[in-house]
Formats: structure tokens, sequence, C-alpha cells
């Protein structure tokens, strides 16, 4: 029996070089054809700021007369939300505050609005266009309904827009109410122009969601005719 050559085993070269060039090209064809995925850029930050289309604005200086650190800290996220709702990049609450320490500015506090001077600096510091700030004040208290006591709220707000390239006050909105306890057809204005839903409060439940749906309603209605649908401010 004759003994079986090896070279009988294997593939001549020129084939499998060919093969290889074809497979190749057919790869590259296909993976032209596919749609390609690309991750989305995500949108340019300096200094804590993210672009929007307007420039940026920076909510503060607040104060406030009452209210737990829950509920001014809902105040501050509300003016936040107002402001990007109007287009406006928010700066954050860190670098705010770090720029109004850092320019020497006396620190803020209830019943006293700062100067358009002190605006001014504060607005070049930080790099804003606008500045949203002004004051809250709470009155939580018990009623009686029906059979029983009920626990509501009414925050009291003096609103502000301070344009920092022209120097002075553009918008003001003063002593503007909000109940906790209003039904939709009285909030519903409010809440057009906030991001996040109105906090809910159940019966018989602790006063700080109270304040908090408060402020919402209050602020809402006070800065609406400056970011209402269309506006040009």
């Amino acid at each position: 029996m004759k003994k079986q050559s090896n070279k009988s085993l294997a593939a001549p070269s020129n084939l499998g070089m060919g093969l290889s060039f074809t497979l190749l090209a057919g790869f590259a064809v296909i993976a032209m054809a596919l749609p390609v995925k690309t991750a989305p850029i995500p949108p340019k930050s300096t200094g804590g700021v993210q672009e929007g289309d307007r420039g940026a604005a920076v909510a503060w200086p607040w104060t406030f007369d009452g209210g737990d650190p829950t509920s001014q800290k809902t105040a501050i996220s509300s003016v936040d939300e107002i402001m990007r709702k109007a287009g406006y990049a928010s700066i954050q609450g860190h670098v705010a505050r770090a720029a109004w320490d850092s320019s020497g500015l006396q620190p803020p506090t209830y019943g006293n609005l700062p100067s358009e001077a002190t605006l001014e600096a504060f607005g070049h510091a930080v790099h804003a266009s606008k500045i949203y700030y002004g004051s809250v004040s709470w009155h939580t208290r018990s009623i009686w309904v029906d059979l029983g006591p009920k626990t509501i709220s009414t925050a009291t707000v003096n609103a502000y827009v301070f344009d920092v390239n022209a120097d002075k006050v553009v918008y003001r909105s003063k002593e503007v109410a909000g109940r906790s306890d209003e039904r939709e057809n009285d909030y519903k204005i409010a809440a057009d122009i906030l991001i996040t839903p109105l906090v809910t409060v159940v019966s018989g439940g602790p006063a700080t969601p109270r304040e908090q749906r408060a402020v919402q309603i209050a602020l809402g209605r006070a800065y609406h005719s400056w970011v209402k649908p269309g506006s040009t401010k």
C-alpha cells in the first residue's frame, strides 16, 4: 500500500489568499451598508455652567423668613427650574455661593435687598447674564376643617430678575402668595413653568411638604408672566 503524500492535505497557497481577500472585501461592503451609531455630544460646561440658548442665570441670593431647610431648598430648586424653563443655563448653587463670598459681598438677610451695584459685581463674578433673586416667607398653621384640624401653609414671595449687562432690575413681582391647599384650577398656572411636579401632601401629614408645595405655587405664579410661552424677555 502506497503512502499518501502530506502535500495533498494542504490547500494551495494562492487559493487561500484569494479566499481571504474575497471575505475581507465582503465584510467591508457589509460594514459600509450598516448604520453607524455615535454617542451624543455632551453639552459644554464652564465653571459648573451648562451652555443655554439665552446664556447663564443664577438663583441667588434668596432670603427666608420661616420654613425649614428642606422647604428653603425647594424654593431654590424651583427658581432653578424656572430659569431653565425660560431658556437659561443654570449656574450651580455652590459656584454662586463661592463667587458671592470671594467677592467680599455682605451676607444677604431677609428684608434687605442687595443693591444694584452688589448684584452687578456678583453677576460679573459668576459670569451670569441674569440674576433671579428675592425673598420667601411662610405662614404655617392648623385650622379646623369638618371634624378635625388641618395643617395648611401659605408662602409669600417677592421675586426679581436683574439684568447684569443692563445693570438694572428688569422684572419684579411682589407679595405673591401660594397656599398648600389650592385646587388645581388655581395652581395650574404656577405648575406650567415648573419642571418637577408639585409636592404631594396627605391629610394629617407633616408641615414640611405643605411648605414645599406652597412655595412652588407662589414662585410659579410670581414668575409666570416672565417665562410664559412667547415671552421675549
